[in-house]
């Protein structure tokens, strides 16, 4: 392989991270699957999965969180959005038994206007997807008005505006071009797009943060 076709997969590499697609986004999918996987295992414990929780995962990408809450929600069911028409296609692959069984309903959309109806879920999750929204305080109220009452948004990430991250992953962060948002910055967001209760949660000596948002 020349210098200049390296340095052309590197760019389309990182740029698979803000919107996957085709083989590379596939193959960025399954990674994001393994990689997710710790973190998305401690984030999901600060959330109520009930058996009957009806859930809504943003930026579902390789789908397998959506199939991890199916089974705590054996009666309720789990949706997924991604604006990624192949990252769609691949959720619906890894989670097709429970799409076959209409547990799982997975469909492209963008993240400030999901065209759901209001009061319809009982928690909303972004997992290692919130830096990508262009639209962030958008994003949280449409996040609102979808979640029922007392419902919740739960966001983890280890991707946050916080000095100590940018300086290890400068590199990253300017080839995936993601919008870091400090975390007081995020909470008054919340707040002002409606939510009553906004709780930060830190796993020690860890990058990982997750936040947890309740509506009225």
């Amino acid at each position: 392989m020349q210098p200049q076709e390296k340095n052309i997969s590197l760019e389309n590499h990182w740029s698979q991270y803000r919107c996957p697609t085709g083989v590379s986004g596939r193959k960025v999918a399954a990674n994001m699957n393994n990689g997710h996987w710790d973190l998305t295992t401690w984030g999901l414990k600060h959330a109520k999965i009930k058996t009957d929780s009806v859930i809504l995962d943003v930026g579902c990408g390789g789908g397998k969180t959506i199939s991890r809450m199916a089974r705590r929600a054996v009666l309720g069911k789990i949706y997924g959005i991604d604006h990624s028409e192949d990252m769609v296609d691949y959720s619906k692959q890894v989670n097709r038994g429970l799409i076959a069984t209409n547990r799982t309903e997975i469909v492209q959309a963008a993240v400030e206007k999901t065209g759901f109806k209001n009061d319809f879920f009982d928690l909303v999750t972004a997992i290692e997807t919130y830096y990508f929204w262009p639209h962030l305080a958008e994003s949280f109220q449409e996040i609102k008005r979808i979640l029922k009452k007392e419902g919740y948004l739960l966001i983890v990430s280890e991707m946050i505006k916080d000095g100590v991250y940018e300086v290890e992953n400068a590199e990253i962060i300017a080839k995936t071009q993601v919008n870091l948002v400090p975390l007081l910055e995020m909470q008054n967001m919340l707040y002002s797009a409606g939510f009553s209760s906004v709780k930060v949660y830190r796993k020690r000596k860890s990058k990982w943060e997750a936040v947890l948002a309740q509506k009225p």
